[in-house]
């Protein structure tokens, strides 16, 4: 019986993960985050620890890849980033913000 309710709780524990886990696009669609015109996400208002960690993540995956993409065409990261931004920014649904040259944030 233990061992049941044991594993009833890791099954809820693993179930529940999904559901209080925020995605990138979500968090865009409801202005938590935005695209910064340095190639990464940032928070555009008021933060909790779930968009902390989202944008932790997705930002630490970006900087893996610009770096990779930066080291087969042998420029700086910098230059991968800043072209990243300007294509993000591109496809930003309309709502969604980002950040201009001068770091104000606005709305597409």
């Amino acid at each position: 019986m233990k061992r049941f309710i044991s594993g009833l709780l890791s099954l809820t524990l693993l179930a529940a993960v999904p559901a209080s886990a925020i995605t990138l696009k979500q968090a865009q669609t409801q202005g938590l985050v935005g695209e910064a015109n340095s190639g990464y996400i940032a928070v555009v208002n008021a933060s909790t620890p779930e968009v902390e960690k989202l944008v932790v993540e997705v930002n630490n995956k970006r900087k893996q890849e610009y770096a990779s993409i930066a080291k087969r065409n042998n420029i700086d990261i910098s230059q991968v980033a800043a072209r990243a931004a300007e294509k993000l920014e591109a496809r930003l649904s309309k709502g969604e913000y980002y950040q201009d040259n001068l770091g104000r944030w606005k709305q597409k």
